[in-house]
């Protein structure tokens, strides 16, 4: 029995790569986290850094999009490639 006061030992097991159990979880989600496949204009302009305008103007007939009711929807791996078009153009 322990006394009022008194911390009860736990035992922590440490694995070999030093990381605990929690840790493990959380670098394991971190790494298949989901890619979303189409995103809304808002988040494609943020994601561009450029304004609404812009993208709707200059760079939304270069990416992907579908409509879902009234929605416009881009394709984020079109997104993604546009955007990598657009580092490598400085």
């Amino acid at each position: 029995m322990f006394n009022i006061g008194e911390q009860m030992p736990q035992s922590v097991r440490v694995e070999p790569d030093a990381l605990s159990q929690a840790q493990r979880r959380a670098k394991a989600s971190e790494e298949r986290r989901i890619r979303p496949r189409f995103v809304s204009i808002r988040t494609a302009h943020t994601y561009l850094g450029c304004s609404r305008s812009h993208f709707y103007d200059k760079l939304l007939p270069k990416v992907r999009t579908i409509t879902l009711g009234k929605r416009r929807l881009v394709e984020f791996d079109s997104l993604e490639a546009l955007g990598d078009e657009l580092l490598a153009a400085g």
